[in-house]
């Protein structure tokens, strides 16, 4: 009886290990999708373009997004069921384009892909969004009290800011139109000219607000600032103006300050 048992355990344990082998082996074809980059930061109002690559060699069936702000499914963009492109080799590609959101600044928003190939094996990636606020953004957001106005191109360096201009607010609106609080001092010339439309360059550089005479709306005057530094509690740009009508120079260069109020 003896000699029967070394067979016998020999043949189970060749059992046990094609069995283990069999359980233990993955299939090389399954879905593997590659982003590039997994992470992203940039202002608000700027769009962002990410590349997703998916290897799938049984095929693309379905491609779907979805969306979480601070970990809480977005129900305003729901899901959306996208087809990434066929680019050869069994490989497949999607450009995802995001525009950043003045609402997620500060906030963990995530983007998920769900793909599913044309057997039902499915693979995720997920993309981390990070917004910060745009210069416009900062602008918007708040309401701006002049604190100073120098007059840079004099000797001595001279504040110009008058008595009348200490309690004036401006507000630069969201959709572009400004609007302004002369305050109860008011200067002789308050009311005389309405403001419009202002602008900040793409690179933040620039400001630039038009206004016209309230006495004939076809007489616009555009101003041209440079902007030194803005965050959201200051605010500091300068423009030069051509006072040669008054005995001055066509290049004097005046600093404002303003501060946000709210």
């Amino acid at each position: 009886m003896k000699r029967y048992i070394i067979p016998i355990c020999c043949f189970t344990c060749c059992i046990m290990m094609l069995a283990s082998c069999k359980k233990d082996t993955t299939d090389p074809n399954l879905p593997v999708l590659k982003l590039h980059p997994v992470n992203v930061t940039g202002k608000s109002g700027q769009q962002v373009l990410d590349t997703l690559d998916i290897l799938a060699p049984y095929g693309a069936k379905i491609l779907v997004l979805s969306k979480t702000i601070n970990l809480v499914p977005d129900s305003a963009f729901g899901t959306t069921t996208v087809t990434p492109e066929s680019i050869g080799n069994n490989m497949y590609r999607y450009i995802f384009a995001y525009t950043y959101q003045p609402e997620e600044v500060d906030k963990l928003v995530g983007i998920n892909f769900h793909f599913e190939d044309e057997k039902g094996n499915v693979a995720e990636k997920d993309l981390t969004v990070n917004t910060t606020a745009s210069g416009a953004q900062i602008i918007y957001s708040h309401k701006w009290k002049l604190t100073s106005k120098l007059w840079t191109t004099v000797d001595p360096i001279e504040e110009n800011e008058q008595d009348c201009e200490k309690d004036n607010f401006f507000m630069y609106h969201r959709d572009s139109t400004i609007a302004v609080d002369f305050g109860t001092q008011g200067c002789l010339f308050d009311g005389f000219n309405v403001y419009d439309k202002w602008t900040l360059s793409e690179d933040e550089k620039t400001f630039t607000q038009t206004y016209h005479s309230v006495f004939d709306s076809t007489k616009i005057t555009t101003e041209v600032y440079n902007v030194q530094s803005l965050t959201k509690d200051k605010w500091v740009m300068d423009i030069a103006l051509d006072l040669s009508a008054f005995g001055l120079t066509d290049h004097e260069v005046f600093v404002y300050t303003y501060e946000a109020a709210d």
